[in-house]
């Protein structure tokens, strides 16, 4: 299947601004995809770069193989690896899918994540796993303000 590259914002409705009745027009969300493996070392970091100013609506975190390291291991999505700046605290030992719970902060963050536009998804274990994997779903809306 062939790809399409668009550079944005994406809008759609059948009502611009200035129209009667007012505007429907909105903006489409959309989102990426990064894979965490386990490997040799405790902490394994996946990288997704958003447009500028994109306001992250949504991670979605899918244990896809769940990690058997010795204690814990703890799934972190941030601006930088191991950073905690859009969700924290998420259980990779444990097969399934998972929305973080987030704080005001986090949501704060995830808002308008401004000229910042890595976000690193971090798996950092206490005890070395032999199998692991995660993979990370970011929705996002790439905004008009760009």
């Amino acid at each position: 299947m062939a790809q399409t590259d668009f550079t944005g914002p994406l809008a759609s409705g059948d009502r611009p601004p200035g129209s009667p009745g007012g505007s429907n027009v909105g903006l489409a969300v959309l989102s990426q995809t990064v894979l965490v493996n386990r490997d040799a070392t405790l902490v394994q970091s996946a990288t997704i770069n958003l447009p500028v100013n994109s306001q992250i609506v949504n991670i979605i975190c899918d244990v896809l193989t769940a990690y058997d390291s010795a204690t814990s291991t703890t799934l972190t999505v941030g601006t930088v690896a191991a950073g905690t700046q859009y969700a924290s605290g998420v259980n990779a030992r444990t097969a399934g899918r998972t929305i973080p719970t987030f704080t005001a902060a986090q949501l704060a963050a995830m808002d308008d994540i401004g000229a910042t536009t890595t976000v690193v998804a971090t798996a950092t274990s206490v005890g070395q796993p032999t199998v692991g994997q995660v993979r990370v779903t970011v929705n996002y809306v790439q905004t008009v303000g760009i």
